[in-house]
């Protein structure tokens, strides 16, 4: 009797791990599946920073923003920009003492971005940005620091333009804008700072990395490939 159960024993073992292989492939399957399939919200991140032009001057706008993208078309998001620096166009000297012009902007941002082409490594979009904020002009002597006048007030812009962004990894990429700069409400008389800019930042998708990691543990757990190969096969695929 023993040595029967013994032979079946070893005659179903075979079958047995077959069927446990089987059901786990299956499972793997399914839970991958869970894992990539689409989602209607995705939570995402920039860091920043346009460049302006002001009479023939380059001044750069520092910014973050963050945001959702839905259903991989319209991005929706808050971000802050500020920018402070010398307007060298009114550089003037008054008895032999330098004066100079300091703009102080800083605004907070709704931005809006309509994503009409979204491939693997890149993506083009439509931006639409209305910020809300203050803007001031301080009139320093360089000889001595101080300020001798200055003009300050809300101001409502407007940017738009056209955007591309190149993704060599699928949740980190760079991204270019060209774009147009109007001041829709602007406390300072004759001083115009309408224009043309462009920027260069960082974009982060936060649910793309969620999901490489997720499908890293899947692999794992499932013993499939091993953590290196797997690591490099999620960051490039």
């Amino acid at each position: 009797m023993k040595y029967f159960l013994t032979c079946l024993i070893i005659f179903l073992v075979p079958f047995l791990c077959s069927a446990q292989k089987k059901l786990s492939k299956k499972q793997f399957i399914a839970d991958s599946i869970e894992i990539m399939k689409p989602v209607i919200i995705r939570p995402q991140l920039r860091v920043d920073n346009r460049v302006a032009y002001h009479k023939g001057q380059r001044l750069t706008l520092n910014g973050i923003d963050g945001g959702v993208l839905l259903k991989e078309k319209l991005r929706l998001a808050l971000g802050y920009y500020a920018l402070n620096d010398n307007l060298s166009a009114y550089d003037v000297q008054i008895d032999g003492i330098e004066n100079e012009r300091q703009i102080h902007l800083q605004y907070a941002s709704i931005n809006t971005e309509y994503i009409y082409l979204n491939k693997r490594f890149f993506s083009l979009g439509l931006p639409l940005d209305f910020g809300f904020g203050k803007n001031a002009l301080s009139y320093k002597n360089t000889s001595t620091g101080e300020i001798t006048g200055k003009e300050s007030g809300f101001v409502f812009l407007t940017d738009f333009g056209f955007s591309a962004i190149f993704k060599p990894i699928r949740w980190i990429g760079v991204r270019g804008v060209l774009g147009y700069r109007k001041f829709i409400t602007s406390p300072i008389k004759d001083f115009n700072f309408d224009g043309p800019f462009n920027s260069i930042g960082l974009s982060v998708d936060i649910r793309e990395i969620i999901k490489d990691v997720k499908m890293y543990k899947l692999k794992k757990k499932y013993k499939r490939g091993n953590l290196l190969g797997n690591a490099v096969d999620l960051i490039t695929d």
